[in-house]
């Protein structure tokens, strides 16, 4: 049985690990805010973006395909994005799961982003080779961003798995195609028939699409993932408090029984020394 010294001790480090956990959760919340409002407001509208350029693609394709672009069809690359740090909840774990799925169903070279994902494919995947990244948590650096896509530029099909934020109790492991194909693969034949006049040339419609609409959609998934995982951290952070009080209590009501188990000893003491007087 615990001593009134061991319960008192255990508790003041409960609070003060409490203390800090409340921090980290006013931190994360902090940051939740700042991205959620920008993320949702882009969300439908790259979206729609997205499948515009897929039929761009689409149509391109049915005419004249540059040297260049040749190189790329068939090439598709998974990117995963992972985090740097832990305490995200089971978002990044799901992620994962997500994106090696896919990397067994499907031939693509693999990408992934954020130091936490390099333990997780030593762990997991050892003998997958893949490209590594690094994106700040909580930013995105210009120069980051452009490294990257100048390598994944190299594909016709890029494949993003990340943590999406669909409410404050729900995020979700998600896989989007930032290169329009995906979109545009799942729409019924007949709307696949209409036929577009471009203008200026397709060539050049195109080109724009993949010089600046491709980078904003992959930066888009990258807040994505930034508002999915703050989210997530809230939520294990929430619970951590709520398991830290349920404790605390625990050992409040511990010392409160081992202070009548001692008033009790107290006064039986009392008790047996006044009959050993009388």
């Amino acid at each position: 049985m615990a001593s009134k010294r061991q319960i008192d001790s255990e508790r003041l480090g409960l609070l003060e690990i409490k203390s800090l956990v409340d921090a980290y959760e006013e931190i994360a919340a902090g940051r939740m805010q700042k991205v959620r409002s920008a993320v949702l407001t882009a969300r439908e509208f790259l979206g729609g973006l997205s499948e515009v350029f897929g039929e761009v693609k689409f149509n391109y394709t049915k005419e004249v395909l540059t040297v260049e672009r040749k190189k790329r069809l068939g090439k598709t690359v998974a990117v995963w994005i992972s985090a740097n740090a832990g305490l995200y909840g089971d978002i990044v774990e799901r992620s994962f799961q997500l994106f090696a799925d896919y990397l067994a169903k499907n031939q693509a070279e693999a990408v992934v982003v954020g130091r936490l994902g390099t333990k997780m494919m030593a762990d997991r995947l050892p003998k997958m080779l893949y490209n590594y990244y690094d994106l700040e948590d909580d930013r995105v650096e210009v120069e980051d961003l452009v490294l990257v896509m100048r390598y994944l530029l190299q594909y016709q099909k890029i494949v993003v798995f990340y943590g999406q934020f669909k409410s404050l109790v729900n995020q979700v492991p998600t896989a989007t195609a930032v290169s329009g194909d995906e979109l545009y693969e799942l729409k019924p034949e007949e709307q696949k028939k209409h036929q577009y006049l471009f203008e200026p040339k397709i060539e050049e419609v195109l080109e724009f699409f993949e010089g600046q609409m491709l980078t904003t959609m992959f930066e888009q998934t990258v807040h994505e993932s930034q508002l999915a995982k703050f989210a997530s951290r809230l939520m294990a952070l929430d619970t951590a408090v709520e398991n830290i009080d349920r404790k605390v209590t625990q050992l409040n009501q511990a010392g409160v029984r081992l202070k009548h188990r001692q008033d009790s000893r107290k006064q039986l003491n009392r008790i047996a020394g006044i009959s050993l007087w009388q």
